[in-house]
């Protein structure tokens, strides 16, 4: 298991809510670095970059929305399938969704990239839970 987690990475549309789980993030201390991606196409550049960055003991996690402009989160996996071979990093993916569509639950976390399914807004509890989870 990693040792810190050194990247959070935000994949949200919604300025407002990147602002507050930042702001949550920060005041928790959950990762050293948080990234902010608009969209799933713009999230899958990021973590490209980070490769060059990260090292292999190294943790990142992914909150990705599902309904997003560009690249929803859908197709964000669906990239995703293509590159996770090529990161030389940990990563857990967790689905950040209002979505309460128990087909895109079940869609979501039967995604064997998919770590946890958590619903928006991200909660001091769902932090604490991956605290104790992940480090």
């Amino acid at each position: 298991m990693a040792k810190r987690i050194s990247t959070i990475l935000l994949v949200d549309d919604d300025l407002a809510i990147n602002f507050f789980h930042k702001r949550l993030l920060n005041k928790l201390a959950l990762g050293e670095t948080i990234i902010t991606a608009h969209n799933g196409a713009s999230a899958i550049s990021e973590l490209i970059s980070l490769n060059v960055t990260q090292k292999e003991d190294d943790l990142a996690i992914i909150f990705l929305d599902l309904n997003m402009p560009v690249m929803d989160g859908w197709g964000f996996l669906e990239h995703f399938e293509n590159i996770h071979h090529a990161l030389k990093f940990e990563y857990k993916i967790i689905i950040l969704s209002s979505s309460i569509n128990p087909d895109d639950i079940k869609r979501a976390t039967s995604n064997s990239f998919v770590s946890e399914y958590f619903s928006k807004p991200l909660m001091q509890t769902n932090v604490s839970y991956l605290k104790e989870k992940y480090l």
